[in-house]
């Protein structure tokens, strides 16, 4: 039974639950015995749909985590071929980009030179 955001911006606990909580999190946090006692867990994490595209964009992901009064960040990272491969393409465009500017550079720099110095001639 997940969390759903209310229409006020508050959430609840399942479709019958009070929009009583402030954040995802907070809502979460307080119902974490519903999936301990379930399933035994000691502990269960729940991810949005939102912060797995995140995790799986940006190959990572800090969550901020409150149980008990005790508070910590983990950061979560995901590392596929698929991220490796566009990291890769990204970098090799980057560079690509910059040779062709400094080649258009070079280019005008050339016939620049090649204009003045007709000019001088002329």
């Amino acid at each position: 039974m997940p969390c759903l955001e209310c229409e006020n911006g508050k959430w609840r606990w399942g479709e019958s639950g009070e929009c009583q909580y402030d954040s995802l999190e907070s809502c979460e946090s307080a119902n974490t015995d519903y999936y301990a006692e379930e399933n035994d867990y000691d502990y269960t994490l729940n991810f949005t749909k939102e912060e797995m595209e995140i995790l799986h964009s940006e190959g990572e992901l800090l969550k901020h985590i409150e149980k008990e009064g005790k508070e910590m960040d983990i950061l979560f990272t995901y590392t596929s071929d698929s991220l490796e491969a566009a990291y890769s393409k990204l970098t090799k465009s980057m560079l690509d980009d910059e040779l062709d500017e400094y080649i258009d550079r070079l280019t005008n720099s050339i016939k620049n030179y090649k204009w003045q110095t007709k000019k001088e001639i002329d």
